[in-house]
């Protein structure tokens, strides 16, 4: 049974989180999900790096060629800023994440405090059992109705904003986490990398439009400001407001092989283990991306 009051909004609620979640996840009905999207910019990425470190280790190889070199760099400017674009496009036609903080932010009203605790009839506020019943969970277990509760309670209290002794039903999200995320994707530099793409890949803008403030490329260090800026304004939607239990790690895992030969003879080649090990070093980085989400929305 549940615990929700407010039955309407609980089913608006429930209508517009099943929206937002297929806007999310590979085979959720998107062929242009946020999790493709993002995989794609991030693998682009990441890929050209470790073949851009490999061709300098080995001045002859074929990765010097001046051809490779002119694809290779034309592909991975022309990926990001096609991603970048993608990600952050408010039209209501598309699937995007600047489309998805705006329709969350918009509809923050059907996010009360009694739906996001008790939307999947969770209990809003268990009574702390006394003692272990045998066949149930004690109260300390994550899985036990108490804990569930406590722990999506403490966190609405964040979310809103609101002390503990202050409680009530119809508390909402406060407006400065949709500003905190605005504000990750407005300082990373995107806006820059966007204005960029007008002038240089999407349309061949006259000489004289073209401002000196904006520059012609675009350094790791941008990117990877842009990448940690989208992936935690998507772990803060999905795993903090909107409870989705949906979880991977930022970067996914690479098929095997992906590096090319893996084994020459009996033992792993020299380029492949290189590869492979500036690969994982990468992924440990950019995993780390949101390993404190809580304390960098909420401080």
């Amino acid at each position: 049974m549940s615990e929700v009051i407010d039955q309407p909004r609980l089913a608006d609620y429930l209508a517009k989180r099943a929206k937002w979640l297929s806007w999310y996840e590979t085979g959720a009905g998107e062929s242009n999900s946020l999790q493709d999207q993002w995989f794609a910019m991030l693998l682009s990425e990441m890929s050209f790096r470790v073949i851009r470190d490999e061709g300098a280790k080995d001045p002859t190889s074929v990765l010097n060629v001046p051809l490779v070199v002119h694809l290779l760099n034309s592909g991975y400017f022309s990926s990001q800023v096609l991603a970048t674009r993608r990600l952050l496009d408010s039209r209501n036609d598309v699937i995007s994440l600047r489309r998805l903080i705006d329709d969350i932010s918009e509809n923050r009203d059907l996010i009360t405090r009694e739906v996001y605790v008790s939307f999947d009839e969770t209990a809003y506020a268990p009574e702390l059992p006394e003692l272990e019943i045998p066949g149930l969970q004690p109260a300390e277990s994550p899985f036990s109705e108490w804990n569930k509760s406590r722990v999506r309670q403490e966190r609405f209290d964040k979310l809103s904003k609101v002390l503990p002794e202050n409680r009530a039903r119809d508390n909402k999200i406060h407006e400065s986490v949709f500003s905190k995320m605005d504000n990750w994707i407005n300082s990373s530099g995107a806006s820059k990398l966007i204005t960029l793409s007008h002038k240089y890949l999407a349309h061949a803008a006259q000489q004289s439009s073209i401002s000196t403030a904006i520059p012609k490329g675009l350094s790791f260090a941008e990117v990877e400001g842009i990448q940690k800026a989208v992936v935690q304004s998507m772990r803060v939607i999905y795993d903090i407001i909107l409870s989705s239990g949906i979880y991977s790690e930022v970067v996914p895992m690479v098929p095997l092989g992906f590096f090319g030969k893996v084994w020459n003879g009996e033992s792993l080649i020299d380029s492949t283990a290189r590869m492979n090990k500036q690969w994982d070093e990468m992924t440990e980085e950019r995993n780390q991306w949101v390993r404190n989400l809580d304390s960098d929305l909420f401080t």
